[in-house]
């Protein structure tokens, strides 16, 4: 997994990666580059992701551009510190369907302000694009100060 960190500090990259609890674990996804206003995910796809006409749910398309784009807004340079947000809102337009493979999850960062952030973020199979999104984001405790605040 290669680690795309401009500041060169590997440590909070680290931990995210690491960092596969609750909702997260379900989907199945590894942060496999991170740095200031991009982030990249990727998931193999599997069973668990089908719903019942074989295709990939619409849920998890929307989970997955939703958990790039919060990240892609909350990148920190500090070791051991963290950046928080909350979705404000998201809307996702879904191209192809998938059925298998592994699929790759963008998030660029198109605007900040002092409490609010805006991303756009795309999923492609291969060369194919399966589905794009576009959300507002509002940091929350402390996250809007580029250094963080330290991991609780």
């Amino acid at each position: 997994m290669p680690i795309n960190d401009s500041s060169g500090n590997a440590n909070n990259f680290k931990t995210e990666t690491e960092n596969m609890t609750g909702f997260r674990d379900a989907l199945g996804f590894t942060v496999t580059e991170w740095r200031k206003d991009f982030c990249a995910l990727t998931v193999p796809l599997g069973d668990q992701h089908m719903n019942r006409n074989g295709f990939v749910h619409g849920g998890v398309f929307m989970s997955l551009l939703d958990s790039a784009a919060g990240l892609c807004g909350t990148w920190c340079s500090v070791p051991g510190n963290v950046r928080k947000c909350i979705t404000v809102s998201m809307n996702t337009h879904f191209i192809n369907p998938a059925q298998d493979g592994l699929l790759r999850v963008e998030a660029h960062l198109i605007s900040r302000g002092r409490k609010m952030f805006f991303v756009e973020a795309r999923i492609t199979r291969d060369d194919q694009l399966i589905a794009t999104g576009a959300g507002t984001f509002r940091y929350v405790f402390g996250g809007e100060n580029e250094e963080g605040v330290p991991s609780v």
